[in-house]
């Protein structure tokens, strides 16, 4: 959900993020760019400092996007497998990353956009 629960961000495995009106089941956004094809990817909310979506990828990065425009404002790398899961501090510029069997590790993230 959504930090002001009106919306749910869903990863699917077709390469895409979702991001659902939660009172109308509408499709309200699609942000692609990174890879998931084979596990699932979790994407997460970050409201410091902007409106952005984050999530984690197969090809070992952590993908920002634009909430409103859907660009790709940053890719992080450090992992060395497959990023299943993400997460963002509610008031700070920090995200959490933990990877699979290769990689084994939670990173921790300060960035600025």
């Amino acid at each position: 959900f959504s930090p002001n629960s009106k919306y749910i961000l869903a990863a699917t495995q077709d390469n895409t993020l979702r991001l659902w009106n939660y009172h109308t089941g509408k499709c309200l956004k699609m942000y692609k760019g990174h890879l998931n094809e084979n596990y699932c990817c979790f994407g997460a909310f970050s409201v410091t400092g902007g409106k952005w979506i984050v999530s984690g990828s197969e090809d070992h990065c952590i993908y920002l996007w634009n909430l409103q425009n859907k660009e790709i404002v940053q890719k992080l790398q450090g992992h060395t497998d497959v990023v299943l899961c993400v997460d963002c501090h509610p008031l700070k510029n920090i995200i959490a990353s933990g990877s699979l069997n290769k990689d084994k590790s939670v990173k921790i993230w300060k960035y600025d956009c």
